[in-house]
């Protein structure tokens, strides 16, 4: 086995991140086998929130891309649109793989129904929704 290109992942869990992807080239949106696509790791410095989810700090590229990314520099904002791009179902395979899980959603301990109402209806203008159907 050959020891994974980024650094923190099996040879396993790279083998599945490319499956996650189906063997496409997240910029050029080719086909390629798996062992000719690579694991990208996106600079984080100038962007804290990655820290959290580990699904946005990677890309799945083929290795023409991956060398262009790195000599004809591609700008890590453009990296992040390719990434917020992915869909729902490759988003959360990802996640699974890396072993992200997020934090747990904890309701309010108490809600002010009229209050959260009337902010809500604030926002709309008068006679944009029906009372009746």
């Amino acid at each position: 086995m050959h020891e994974a290109e980024y650094s923190g992942l099996t040879p396993e869990q790279e083998t599945m991140l490319k499956l996650a992807v189906e063997g496409t080239c997240e910029l050029c949106s080719e086909y390629f086998a798996l062992p000719f696509l690579e694991v990208h790791r996106i600079s984080r410095r100038m962007y804290r929130e990655m820290a959290r989810d580990p699904s946005t700090r990677i890309l799945i590229v083929c290795s023409l891309c991956h060398h262009h990314i790195h000599r004809l520099p591609l700008r890590v904002k453009d990296q992040r649109a390719i990434v917020s791009r992915r869909s729902f179902f490759v988003r959360r395979d990802i996640r699974k793989i890396l072993g992200y899980l997020p934090k747990p959603y904890s309701a309010p301990d108490t809600v002010d129904i009229p209050r959260v109402y009337e902010e809500y209806f604030s926002r709309l203008p008068l006679g944009s929704y029906r009372l009746s159907g």
